[in-house]
């Protein structure tokens, strides 16, 4: 399947539901691309997964979501400018659907690889018609995707609303069957059937019709080929009294190759190809699939349907056409010409110009093909070149988004780092104070403080890359361990780490995880010989702001920090002997059997009374 259809879907959850809903169920169904390209080939099991988790994440049923998607597919191609090929298929509805298989025959151009559907019509009424849909992609999904899209065809350019049920859905080896029962003014079907014939008798010779028609082909209800054109004829052997089927395949549409199939749909194009090659079968890979079945007189035919994307490559000859039925024959003919793509498709049929017929423009096909075909396939280069810079430059900027919250990451702690990218992608929703700023009730305040050894001449004599080496190994050191226990550590400073956990919003972070995290960082800063450690635990109530829009970062203010600092002043560690001063705030949340010992330390003054800190025992 080709990017397009899933680049319409993703649009219109977007678009419908938020990026947000796009990214939770692309996450859900499994789906890595974070963008699809319109001429890639992807899974044939995309759609569905994207399919039920829209159902489970969006509510809907399936078969709404499925109509939706074909509905917007409608509008999305629109972009692409196919929105003008639609428009001028059919003079009316009807004729739009008789000529779907000539829409894919040249969306086939653009998307090489394109495996198209087939439909046809019948019993068609002023009150509608039946139209059958055949695919060989066995996914149900696609019977209701396929009434989106008439439905929206219907709205959009014949200004009609479709009433879409379907009567008989079938799977027969790798194709499905779907007839669809379709409710609209079809009047146009009546104007067909009021023109009047002129009876006439014209009398036609037999060698003007041939060179008139020189591929047709006149077979009689029991299939049995009664003549057939010159220039058909130069190309395959005498083909005349042989089972029509047993010489071609019928490729478009996807029915038996039967009299009664045939006589059913007079109004659809049909395309034919020789089952045997012209100049001797290609190694392809693929086998062609058969159809077996038992006619009204109880004769087994088979038709051949080639699924090899290769068939053009001119060992086959392909022709399409109209099939009439002619009563005064009791015959069916079909007024086919040659599917040629250049020159060299051709020549390996055994085909000259001058077998092709004057007077339709098969000629100048041919020969413009020679000339313009170089010409697409360097558009068609080009374009996927085109692409694959979209897809590559597509990653790359998914990539600096990854890196970018990973670095929001480091800066903020989750959960503000989450609202403010939230709120940030909203180009609509202005940031207000009120995002950014709050009151934490109950934060737990880690501080550590560290300055250089006097060591006199050894250490202005010793390079000052070892003090910095120091200084990163224990800096990491704080980070991994404030992670560890549930904190976020903040740079307040050169020489200055703080870490603070119960911000943006309450954890299970207890005042114990803060003396285990000083424990932690005292026992590597004692193997430290040219750093000295100081330590300070405070729990209280703390203000946080995001300060700066381009270098957010967390900025922590109130008389619980300035406490925190002041007990950082109060430390004298020793040489390789940190020192870890303890609130009485926080030691009086610490559990009675919590097993930490305390020293009495000195106090720090506060505006009403002084506070009493406690010295951390190892």
């Amino acid at each position: 399947m080709y990017g397009i259809l899933l680049e319409s879907i993703v649009t219109f959850i977007k678009k419908v539901y938020s990026e947000e809903k796009w990214e939770l169920i692309r996450k859900s169904a499994r789906v890595d691309q974070e963008n699809f390209s319109a001429h890639q080939v992807y899974a044939e099991t995309i759609i569905p997964r994207i399919v039920d988790a829209c159902n489970k994440h969006l509510g809907l049923p399936k078969e709404d979501i499925l109509i939706s998607f074909g509905k917007t597919y409608v509008d999305f191609i629109s972009h692409y400018g196919y929105d003008k090929i639609l428009k001028v298929v059919g003079r009316n509805f009807r004729d739009f659907l008789n000529g779907l298989d000539n829409i894919h025959e040249y969306l086939r151009f653009s998307y090489p690889k394109l495996k198209p559907p087939s439909f046809f019509c019948e019993q068609e009424s002023r009150q509608g018609l039946v139209l059958h849909y055949r695919s060989r992609r066995r996914y149900d999904g696609f019977t209701y995707y396929v009434m989106g899209i008439v439905k929206s065809v219907g709205r959009t350019f014949y200004k009609q609303d479709i009433s879409v049920s379907i009567i008989k859905q079938e799977t027969t080896g790798n194709m499905v069957h779907v007839t669809y029962q379709l409710s609209f003014d079809n009047s146009a079907y009546f104007a067909e059937e009021a023109k009047t014939e002129n009876t006439q008798n014209l009398p036609l010779r037999m060698d003007v019709f041939y060179d008139l028609f020189p591929f047709h082909i006149l077979f009689d209800r029991e299939m049995i080929i009664r003549s057939i054109g010159k220039s058909l004829r130069a190309t395959v052997d005498e083909i005349c009294g042989y089972d029509v089927t047993q010489v071609f395949s019928l490729k478009k549409p996807l029915v038996d190759f039967s009299w009664d199939a045939v006589i059913g749909r007079t109004n659809t194009m049909f395309e034919l190809a020789t089952i045997d090659p012209i100049r001797g079968r290609e190694e392809t890979g693929e086998e062609d699939e058969s159809y077996t079945w038992t006619d009204t007189n109880g004769k087994k035919r088979t038709s051949v349907v080639s699924i090899s994307q290769d068939d053009d490559s001119g060992t086959f000859l392909r022709l399409k056409g109209q099939m009439l039925y002619v009563r005064e024959w009791e015959s069916i003919l079909f007024l086919g010409t040659a599917v040629l793509q250049d020159l060299d498709a051709l020549s390996q049929t055994g085909l000259y110009l001058n077998d092709l017929s004057m007077h339709d423009n098969s000629r100048d096909l041919v020969l413009a093909g020679a000339q313009q075909g170089v010409e697409m396939k360097l558009i068609l280069k080009q374009e996927q070149s085109r692409t694959k810079q979209l897809d590559d430059t597509l990653r790359q900027l998914e990539s600096e988004r990854h890196r970018s919250k990973e670095l929001m990451y480091k800066m903020l702690p989750k959960p503000l780092a989450n609202a403010l990218m939230a709120r940030s992608e909203n180009k609509d929703v202005e940031l207000t104070p009120n995002d950014v700023v709050d009151l934490a009730q109950q934060a737990t305040l880690f501080v550590c403080a560290v300055q250089l050894v006097d060591l006199g001449q050894q250490a202005a004599d010793s390079p000052q890359s070892d003090n910095l080496q120091q200084l990163i190994q224990l800096q990491r050191q704080m980070e991994m361990f404030a992670e560890r226990f549930g904190y976020y550590k903040i740079e307040t400073s050169r020489n200055h780490f703080m870490a603070a956990s119960g911000i943006p919003t309450g954890t299970e972070v207890t005042e114990e995880n803060a003396c285990f995290l000083a424990k932690k960082v005292y026992r590597f800063a004692a193997g430290l010989s040219r750093l000295r450690v100081s330590m300070a635990v405070c729990t209280g109530p703390t203000v946080y702001a995001v300060i700066g829009s381009r270098f957010p970062r967390l900025c922590l203010f109130g008389q619980t920090v300035a406490t925190a600092t002041q007990m950082i002043e109060l430390c004298k560690p020793t040489e390789n002997q940190p020192q870890i001063l303890v609130s009485e705030s926080t030691r009086a949340k610490l559990p009675k059997d919590s097993g930490h010992k305390f020293t009495a330390g000195p106090p720090v003054s506060g505006k009403d009374k002084d506070i009493k800190t406690y010295v951390l025992q190892q």
